[in-house]
């Protein structure tokens, strides 16, 4: 007679109550917006690893060089999280436009903005000294002029201009934007300008030259709840909105979302135009659809298998926006010899203004801590439910 086995019956009793108990709701990301579950956390910066990050110091033959950690995008709100928890957001990218941009986790107290520029300061004046000391060295090392104060002030200078909520430090070829919604902190780093020989550039010549797109910025720019969809025309950022832009801005958004009640669940949407652009994590655009689809399972994910095979449907074809996408559904073994599952769907842009769109959701059993794993099956069906709705804001 065989054994019922009472975990599996009652994981599944969980979770098909689960699935039936599902909430959603409309979010948005970049031009787009989409149905997700109810209960996610986002992947983003913590707030501590901006305000007051961890000690990392780094020297060059005795020349400190790095004070303390960089940020780096993660769930969880430390700076110090679990490299489970910042494997699984990986793959998330922050850019618009010129711009690199940080959103921080949601700090319990309004963050002190004076403070943190304080902060700043003398962030911006250690490197103006170590790079200095680096000088000095390199000059007696390989016997060559040392450049003068003037120069290393003009190459080292910074300005920093107040703001209603907000600051923005102006360097010799850009500028990093600062701007607080009381309790969350956005950054937006500009692209660094070409470097001129002619030594005409300065911090003070960058803000008369920047200062109109950084007001144009603040002015457009607006805070957001997750789940709230503005309903007129711009760019959604986590946690964020840039309203009247021109529609067709290059980016690069690449956000991840986590199951609150079954963090072994992810979810990535990533909309991106056209190669060459902003970020690491960009699709090869020489590939169609299928193609970059078996690339992504074969090496950029399934890299990290012991093996791997596409299981239930195998491929489909499901619309995206209303173009015809590639997707596939995967059963792989990793190394430590736990099985998991996960969905991607992809569909490439033919023009310049028509965004690449990549979608996935992962399963990583050993992340579920109170519920037992999510099923295979339902995984496939959520994913199915969001790429339906994915469509044009």
């Amino acid at each position: 007679m065989k054994k019922i086995n009472i975990f599996f019956l009652f994981s599944s009793i969980l979770i098909s109550k689960y699935s039936m108990g599902q909430k959603w709701n409309d979010e948005c990301v970049g031009y787009y917006q989409m149905n997700l579950p109810s209960e996610l956390e986002v992947a983003v910066y913590p707030i501590n690893s901006l305000i007051s990050p961890a000690k990392e110091p780094r020297s060059d033959y005795g020349i400190l060089i790095q004070r303390t950690k960089k940020p780096e995008i993660t769930f969880g709100t430390k700076s110090r999280e679990s490299n489970l928890n910042r494997f699984q957001a990986d793959f998330s990218e922050f850019y618009y436009e010129k711009f690199k941009v940080g959103i921080s986790s949601k700090n319990p107290s309004v963050i002190n903005l004076l403070e943190y520029k304080k902060n700043t300061i003398s962030d911006y004046e250690f490197i103006a000294a170590s790079g200095r000391q680096l000088e000095k060295r390199d000059s007696e090392l390989f016997d060559e002029p040392l450049p003068s104060e003037m120069e290393s002030n003009r190459v080292y200078g910074f300005l920093i201009k107040d703001y209603n909520n907000a600051f923005s430090t102006y360097e010799l070829r850009g500028y990093t934007l600062n701007i607080s919604s009381g309790h969350r902190l956005y950054k937006f780093w500009s692209k660094k300008d070409d470097y001129l020989d002619d030594k005409s550039q300065t911090a003070e010549n960058q803000w008369h030259k920047k200062e109109p797109e950084v007001k144009s910025l603040l002015s457009r720019f607006s805070p957001r709840e997750l789940y709230e969809v503005p309903n007129k025309q711009g760019f959604c950022i986590p946690y964020g909105f840039i309203a009247n832009d021109s529609g067709h801005e290059s980016h690069n958004m690449a956000v991840t979302y986590r199951l609150k009640d079954h963090p072994d669940v992810t979810i990535l949407f990533q909309t991106l135009t056209s190669d060459p652009g902003p970020g690491n994590n960009r699709p090869k655009f020489d590939m169609n659809e299928k193609e970059y689809v078996t690339e992504f399972w074969n090496r950029i994910y399934g890299a990290k298998f012991r093996n791997i095979k596409l299981y239930g449907k195998g491929f489909s074809y499901p619309k995206i926006d209303g173009r015809k996408a590639v997707a596939a559904f995967a059963k792989f073994t990793r190394y430590d010899k736990s099985v998991d599952y996960g969905y991607v769907a992809y569909v490439k842009g033919k023009t310049p203004d028509e965004p690449t769109i990549m979608f996935f959701i992962m399963r990583k059993g050993t992340q579920a801590t109170v519920n037992p794993p999510f099923d295979h099956q339902e995984l496939e069906k959520m994913a199915e439910h969001i790429v339906a709705s994915i469509k044009k804001r």
